[in-house]
């Protein structure tokens, strides 16, 4: 009769046993840093999202973010668990993040990486392929060659400025004399070549006693204009002078005076 092997005697199994124990207590307790590709980022938000202040505060809880192989849960389920306002985007298919949702079921990691240390970034896009015209504000001409840095220089790729005087104001010749508007008369391919019509009104219009400037009709932008301010065309006086109209008819005075003339003449 041949013997039983040592190896299952209650002393083989009992150490078998404890073994087993050890290599699991180290895996639970150590698992965040023998399965983590990298530490987590740690740079502070200025409001809590899901009672944290940063992903690094998650580094001894994976199940954070991470889901088990068998979850019928996904990675971006936990992501808009915290970021509630992307996950609002993604449920009213609005904003950019809705916007993409709705092209592809893309996970978040694709573009917000994390586990590249503390100060890793948690932005990264791809500048060739990402779809800049859902964002609201297409790139073209000079816009599209220009590197994303030029107009995001901040930590965050949502504070970039969209209006033209805010990246060209010092390049300014007119010297706000046009208005901040400068699509109004100027492409994206270059400054020169501006489309500028003035044919409704004459540009000049005015006396060698009061000359008109831009402000004079525009002052609150070249997009709206007004009469009234200018020699005895106060609101009082234009009002009792046009009985029977109303003050919103009154406000768009060339309707009746092209040129500045007398309706007929």
């Amino acid at each position: 009769m041949s013997r039983r092997p040592g190896f299952f005697s209650p002393i083989g199994i009992t150490v078998a046993l404890v073994l087993v124990a050890v290599v699991v207590a180290v895996t639970l307790i150590a698992s965040p840093f023998l399965f983590s590709p990298g530490s987590l980022n740690s740079q502070a938000k200025a409001a809590p999202l899901g009672g944290i202040t940063n992903h690094a505060q998650l580094g001894n809880h994976c199940g954070a973010c991470h889901t088990a192989p068998w979850s019928a849960r996904a990675m971006a389920d936990k992501c808009v668990g915290c970021h509630t306002d992307v996950g609002t985007q993604i449920r009213g298919k609005t904003g950019l993040h809705g916007t993409l949702a709705a092209m592809r079921s893309a996970p978040c990691g694709g573009c917000h990486p994390d586990h590249n240390g503390p100060n890793g970034v948690l932005t990264s896009l791809n500048e060739a392929s990402f779809p800049h015209s859902m964002t609201g504000f297409t790139l073209t001409g000079k816009h599209a060659t220009l590197p994303c840095g030029t107009c995001h220089t901040g930590a965050s790729f949502q504070n970039a400025p969209t209006d033209c005087n805010s990246c060209h104001a010092k390049n300014d010749t007119h010297k706000g004399a046009f208005g901040t508007q400068c699509g109004s008369c100027h492409g994206t391919s270059s400054w020169a070549g501006a489309n500028f019509s003035h044919n409704i009104f004459p540009v000049n219009h005015g006396t060698n006693q009061q000359a008109s400037t831009c402000q004079t009709c525009h002052p609150s932008g070249t997009s709206t204009y007004t009469c009234l301010g200018c020699h005895a065309h106060t609101q009082a006086s234009v009002q009792s002078g046009h009985e029977g109209q109303s003050l919103a008819q009154l406000t768009d005075c060339i309707k009746c005076h092209p040129g500045g003339r007398q309706a007929g003449n």
